[in-house]
């Protein structure tokens, strides 16, 4: 025969109350980590969206900076330059030569076909970058659909 202290920790199906309440603590803890690992992806996502974005409009420059190298190359180009005062006098560019970044904020002087190697160079390496990204970008929101299913399974 059970005592009445014994009727109160248990439910109708025989387990304790007490797991109930275990069962229940576990289950919403899971929630909170799953809810702390969405956001922290979530963020991470922005951000690579961010780097993303950013590195494409580096690749944007770099190619219309060779055409404009192109075109220097090709034939003598004109320019608008600034006197002051909103006044400005048409000047043509008749070098061969242009001041290129080397390194570590270095720049030299440098044939145009070196410049356009210089740009090429750095437009592949941020290239690669930008593959990067996106490959860490589909990863990030992989794990977190995966999140996603783990919390609908959870709250189940």
């Amino acid at each position: 025969m059970q005592t009445k202290s014994d009727n109160r920790s248990n439910d109708k199906s025989g387990k304790p109350v007490a797991d109930d309440y275990a069962d229940q603590y576990d289950g919403q803890s899971n929630q909170r980590e799953l809810q702390m690992q969405f956001q922290y992806l979530t963020s991470q996502i922005e951000q690579a969206k961010q780097q993303f974005t950013e590195l494409k409009l580096v690749l944007e420059e770099a190619q219309e900076t060779l055409l404009a190298l192109a075109e220097l190359e090709s034939k003598p180009a004109t320019t608008m330059t600034s006197l002051g005062s909103s006044i400005f006098v048409k000047s043509a560019i008749a070098s061969d030569k242009v001041i290129a970044p080397i390194g570590a904020n270095v720049y030299c002087q440098k044939s145009i076909t070196e410049a356009k190697q210089i740009v090429e160079m750095q437009a592949n390496k941020v290239n690669q970058l930008t593959v990067n990204v996106e490959k860490a970008l589909t990863q990030m929101m992989q794990a977190r659909q995966q999140i996603i299913q783990q919390a609908q399974q959870t709250s189940q």
